[in-house]
């Protein structure tokens, strides 16, 4: 019966997968909308995640990332290049989540940080660490809960 069920999950990840590859959405940042908050410039905007606060000085790691689904049913991995300190990320994120619909379930503000969040039968775990010139890297892992 075990078998049966990781034999399930299994066939369902490799559909989802197959489907995301199919939908025609793209991960790549759309500057075409948005704003940076600078003179009104465009700054990255990421159209598909529209349940996750996005910084707008952020770059997606396409090689690091991997999802499945779209809109507000996406799970999988984000991984974001940004121009902002891990201290900035983490003030941005902890400002951001509750306004997306996200309740805060722990944090940890260290050389490391981790902030986890839930949101109706999904959890969010985003960590952060220092860039190794600039920026910071965001790693956003969203999954669903139980």
């Amino acid at each position: 019966m075990m078998r049966l069920r990781q034999y399930l999950i299994c066939a369902a990840a490799i559909a989802g997968l197959s489907l995301a590859g199919c939908s025609g959405t793209s991960l790549v940042p759309n500057t075409s909308q948005g704003s940076d908050g600078k003179n009104g410039q465009p700054g990255p905007s990421f159209t598909q995640f529209t349940d996750i606060p996005m910084p707008s000085n952020s770059s997606l790691d396409m090689d690091r990332s991997i999802i499945f689904g779209a809109s507000d049913a996406w799970h999988g991995r984000l991984v974001l290049n940004t121009g902002g300190s891990q201290a900035q990320m983490y003030d941005f994120y902890e400002r951001e989540m509750p306004n997306f619909g996200w309740s805060k379930v722990t944090v940890v503000r260290a050389d490391i940080s981790v902030l986890v969040y839930d949101r109706e039968n999904r959890v969010a775990t985003i960590k952060l660490t220092g860039g190794s010139f600039a920026g910071s890297i965001v790693d956003i892992t969203v999954s669903p809960k139980g």
